[in-house]
């Protein structure tokens, strides 16, 4: 079997979780990755290890605090210092000195995203709340429910008390206890209105509550924790310091401020920073309410949901992003955790940590074996271990007006995709601002935008086999080499996904291809973009790749036809195994028009060879180009999807619009492998008159189809570029002319015209 090596290499690297050595420790780790697939038939396997347990002193079952700030991004955070404009959070500053200060963990841009990650453990693309107003689905796994499930952990008490914006507009009251929270008391929209006048909804009841947000919701705190006589978990979620931008009670603050609306319109990130030093006040009392023994067996988890947002940023540090952006100043946020079971203390962590992990982390923390699930990853062992395992990267996406696409990390380089298939990569050791998109610029990136874009195509769609409710899942073949042989289309029922990059530009795609059968046929589906980057020749296309909506059939069972079916202007010739169609003509003969296009007549003489080089059709190092409808095409050997220079027997790359396979060059001739040859040649002499058309001068040289002849048994190939071997006919794909195929021996399917 021929595998891709690079691509091997990358997800035996990062699948599932890609945990693994970097960050500050030293830690190693693997994942997998599932079943083979019908193209390579290949399989990768491996383990995933957790938290380390010679050095793990967390208590058997702490009580577990965690606490969400809304909208608190790093220039808002007393523990980061990247602004002179910084809030007092003096029980935050007490908390980081008696714990660990994150300094990279990745939120979403917004509200709901993050805390559908923290609460399910999946990234949106696998939960689907990829947006502000998405509904974490009934049938969710929760953390909460998750907890109840396990014998482990299931004498946790638990309940989520203020913020949930999890349960869509117009919002359910009964929504957090249909997915699994025993007790909820809060707000269930995403802003209120007014932080003394607000809907506070207990259980499914909603009254209106009149004390200050950040006050009520700690009360709220106090006393459910007082309640308790199990070990607890209390999911924590304030308001603050979302908008509006208010004066919060005076004593909670130290702020010299008027309060007056126009003051508050004027100098809005006075107010937000003050609404920030409230809740740390709140979080104090909170503390100080804990016996000394109960805050002894307590962990505590902050962490902000998103930056800050952009009427309030610090633009000096986070310029070109905030709040609504896969920049950093929308991703990442502080993160602090201390308290029981926390021996490193007053240390800052690089280790990678996405929000999605803490699920898996307090799940194990409350006395659960699992150290990942989904797309989650335990970071418990990095509470008492510089050393232990880590991430390799870290993923975020996001779907509204204000930013659409995705981004990833590793320990160095940070990849920001948009929907649009534009693409940012910044060096985030050198600069974590990003001042300096290096895309475009005068250094070759494309191997790390490659690598980092094909870790986040696995994780887009990790699963090579059936999902929970019966979708087949995509497989990915981003740069394979196949190595089926089979002539039987039915053999590639599959649904393949790939990554694909258009060089010349910088611009990334998403290449899609399903296979599927129904009443003797194969259904060939798929948005016309390759497996591998494109437009790479020394001049750019004249017209961009657009995505494609191919949609052919095929016969199971191909025969000849009684006569050849030509191949003419306006028929596909048939589709690749990575989704890209075969269209071998070019629309320009000599003396027609403008020699460029409109020669549609198949009857006319002297069509130009678009593999020609001189005939200047612009192809790439994949011999094709893209039509002026946008639709990328081979003229020629698509140098992919087989070992070309490699002397073992090629696979099936494709079907032809007849039905029948197309293999790469290489064939098995009585037990010595070597490659196919063409039984056409060049004319020789000079060009001689067809009918009575334009003859162009100068002698036969491959300018035109025309220049070549057919000589049966001159080579390896019929004359429409096929032969039999092991009684299984045929197309080769050779690097002379007619390239694939010459004619169909067999009946064109009309989808193809």
């Amino acid at each position: 079997m021929i595998t891709s090596a690079p691509l091997v290499v990358t997800l035996l690297s990062l699948l599932l979780l890609g945990c693994g050595g970097g960050g500050s420790g030293s830690g190693s780790g693997s994942g997998s990755v599932g079943q083979g697939d019908p193209i390579t038939d290949g399989d990768l396997t491996g383990d995933n290890s957790g938290s380390n347990p010679e050095t793990d002193t967390t208590p058997d079952q702490p009580n577990i605090l965690l606490i969400i700030a809304d909208d608190q991004g790093l220039d808002a955070s007393a523990q980061y210092a990247l602004s002179s404009d910084l809030p007092v959070t003096p029980t935050l500053n007490q908390l980081a000195s008696q714990g660990i200060i994150f300094d990279n963990a990745w939120a979403t841009p917004a509200c709901t995203t993050t805390r559908s990650t923290m609460i399910t453990g999946q990234y949106g693309v696998n939960s689907g709340v990829l947006d502000v107003g998405d509904k974490l689905p009934d049938d969710a796994l929760t953390l909460q429910r998750f907890l109840a499930s396990d014998e482990n952990t299931d004498n946790y008490q638990s309940a989520v008390i203020g913020k949930w914006h999890l349960s869509g507009t117009p919002p359910d009251a009964s929504h957090p206890a249909t997915v699994g929270i025993d007790y909820f008391a809060g707000n269930l929209l995403g802003a209120i209105s007014d932080y003394n006048q607000w809907d506070l909804t207990i259980n499914g009841e909603t009254t209106v509550s009149t004390e200050y947000h950040s006050s009520a919701i700690t009360d709220l705190a106090i006393d459910w924790i007082d309640d308790q006589a199990q070990p607890w978990f209390l999911w924590l979620a304030y308001v603050a310091p979302h908008s509006p931008f208010h004066l919060p009670p005076a004593a909670l603050h130290t702020q010299t401020l008027s309060g007056t609306e126009a003051d508050i319109e004027a100098n809005p990130r006075a107010y937000y920073l003050a609404a920030i030093e409230a809740m740390d006040s709140e979080i104090g009392r909170l503390l100080g309410t804990l016996t000394e023994a109960e805050l002894d067996n307590t962990i505590i988890l902050y962490i902000g949901d998103n930056g800050t947002p952009r009427r309030v940023v610090d633009a000096s540090v986070y310029g070109n992003g905030s709040k609504g952006s896969l920049t950093e100043g929308g991703l990442r946020v502080p993160m602090v955790v201390s308290g029981a079971g926390v021996s490193r203390l007053n240390v800052r962590e690089t280790a990678l940590i996405n929000s999605s992990d803490f699920f898996a982390t307090i799940a194990n923390l409350a006395g659960s074996s699992i150290t990942a699930l989904e797309d989650s990853q335990s970071f418990k062992g990095l509470l008492t271990n510089a050393d232990a395992d880590q991430r390799d990267y870290i993923y975020s996406d996001f779907e509204a007006e204000s930013a659409s696409g995705w981004a990833i990390r590793d320990a160095q380089y940070k990849l920001i995709a948009t929907i649009d298939g534009q693409m940012q990569l910044y060096d985030m050791l050198s600069d974590p601002l990003e001042t300096d998109n290096l895309v475009g610029g005068s250094s070759d990136y494309s191997a790390i935008v490659e690598q980092l874009a094909a870790v986040a195509t696995v994780i887009r769609d990790t699963d090579t086999d059936t999902g929970g409710d019966g979708e087949t899942l995509a497989i990915d073949i981003t740069g394979d080499i196949f190595t089926q042989r089979s002539a039987n289309c039915e053999d590639y029922i599959a649904s393949y996904q790939s990554t694909a990059m258009d060089v010349f530009r910088s611009v990334l795609f998403s290449g899609n291809l399903t296979i599927s059968t129904s009443a003797g046929k194969c259904r060939l589906q798929s948005n016309g973009v390759p497996n591998h980057d494109f437009n790479d020749g020394q001049q750019s296309f004249p017209t961009n790749l657009s995505e494609q909506a191919y949609n052919y059939q095929i016969t199971t069972s191909p025969v000849f036809a009684s006569t050849n079916t030509a191949l003419a202007i306006g028929n596909d010739n048939g589709l690749m195994l990575n989704g890209v169609k075969i269209d071998l003509l070019a629309a320009a003969c000599f003396a027609v028009g403008d020699e460029k296009t409109g020669c549609g007549d198949m009857s006319q003489p002297w069509r130009f060879d678009p593999m020609f080089a001189a005939n200047g059709f612009r192809v790439d190092s994949h011999n094709a180009h893209v039509q002026p409808n946008g639709s990328y095409h081979y003229h020629g050997t698509p140098n992919a999807m087989f070992a070309k220079d490699t002397a073992v027997e090629s696979p099936v790359v494709g079907f032809a619009a007849d039905g029948f396979p197309i293999f790469g060059s290489w064939f098995d001739d009585n037990g010595t492998v070597r490659k196919a040859l063409s039984s056409y040649r060049l004319k020789a002499g000079a060009r001689q008159a067809i009918g009575g058309y334009t003859t162009p001068s100068g002698d036969y040289d491959g300018t035109f189809r025309d220049d070549y002849e057919y000589v049966e048994g001159l080579g390896d190939l019929d004359e429409c570029n096929g032969m039999q071997v092991s009684g299984v006919y045929g197309y080769f794909v050779i690097d002379a002319y007619p390239y694939i195929m010459g004619c169909l021996k067999g009946q064109m399917d009309p989808s193809f015209n």
